[in-house]
Formats: C-alpha cells, structure tokens, sequence
C-alpha cells in the first residue's frame, strides 16, 4: 500500500518530554501501519552543555534533575533524573544526534530500537549517553554493523543529514521537542508541538488522510 500520510518527528536522544512521548507515537505508528510514511527529524537540544545550563539558570548538571521529576510527574511515566544528578549529562546532545542519525541511515529499524535505547539508557538506567563505546556496545547487541556505523558516524553524509534536519526545523518554524508534523499528498499540514495523547495524533492523521480521498 502507497502511504498517504506522512510524518517527521522533531526530537532528541537526551529528551525527556520525547521519551515520555514515545508510547503514545508507537500507537500512531501502529494504527496507520502502512499507510504511514514516517521519518525521525533529529534537532540537538544543545551543542555546548555549559551554556544550555546557564541559559536555565544552573550552574552545575544536579540542579537540572528537578527538570526530569517534573516531566515524570506531569506525564505519569517513570523517569530517573541520576544522569544529572551523577553529572552524565552528554556534553553534547549534537553528538548523540549524530550517532542517532547514522543508526537510522545505516538501518532504520535497528536505528529506530537505538533511539529508544539510549533513552531508556538516560531516563531509567542513568547511563552517560555520550559515551561512544557504551552506544557501540548497545548498537553491537541490537544487531548493527558498528564497523559502518562508526564510518558514517564521521562521514560528511550524516553530517549533512543532521544538518538538513536544523535546517528544516528552522524552515518548519519548529522549536519545541517533540513535535509531530504530519502531510498529506495534498499538501495538507498539522503541527502538533509537543507532548501529547495518542487519540489526537491518529484523529489529526485520519482528517488528513479523510480530506485528501
């Protein structure tokens, strides 16, 4: 079956609100199956750790770890806010992007188990993403070629992959991680920004889908 809605996924390895938010997506994935075309848009939450804490007021990595309690209590999904509290925040969510995207490029379906993994890796397990041999490790286990993984990882290809997920984001005027942005084949778009339900994904997906049959 020919999709006839497509969507991209502004988000972050290290995002809380998109880990919350990932529950919800597998039931829009699913419901649409094959009539979906879906598409991760990796957009860095920082490139610099120091200045993304002070830009929130903090001067050290514990003082975010309130941050992730509150996203686990507003959405009722557990969370650990340790990656903080043991300073193993990634120094650069830009890098963890780029690891990302060459997963998903290398194998989008392992690279889309990847994705999910170095969130559990942060949010449940407290682990310090932006430790390269630790996502190797993981990717290793998912079954990943790390050998061309780590080739792309460095290759000008990913980066200007990630570079042209910025660079829609910019266009897109999408600033809130997760958002969801869904089409039709008539050109047809929705932004949803943000956490949100399942139920209003798939209506906002069928309407789409229902106004351009």
């Amino acid at each position: 079956m020919e999709p006839v809605l497509f969507a991209e996924w502004y988000t972050d390895p290290f995002c809380s609100w998109s880990y919350a938010a990932e529950g919800a997506l597998d039931k829009f994935r699913k419901h649409f199956g094959s009539r979906l075309s879906f598409r991760h848009r990796l957009l860095p939450l920082y490139k610099d750790l120091g200045p993304f804490l002070a830009h929130h007021g903090f001067s050290n990595q514990a003082e975010f770890a309130p941050r992730v309690l509150k996203v686990s209590k507003v959405t009722g999904i557990p969370m650990s806010p340790r990656v903080w509290e043991l300073g193993r925040a990634p120094t650069s969510t830009e890098e963890c992007c780029l690891f990302a995207k060459a997963a998903l490029i290398a194998d989008p379906a392992q690279g889309d188990l990847l994705l999910s993994r170095m969130r559990v890796l942060a949010f449940v397990e407290g682990e310090a993403i932006g430790d390269r041999e630790l996502l190797l490790r993981e990717a290793n286990r998912l079954g990943l070629d790390t050998k061309r993984l780590e080739e792309l990882e460095r290759s000008p290809a990913v980066s200007a992959a990630l570079q042209e997920d910025v660079d829609r984001a910019r266009e897109e005027g999408v600033t809130t991680r997760p958002t969801l942005v869904l089409g039709n084949a008539g050109g047809d778009r929705v932004f949803i920004g943000g956490l949100r339900n399942a139920e209003l994904f798939i209506l906002a997906g069928e309407t789409l889908v229902a106004e351009d049959a």
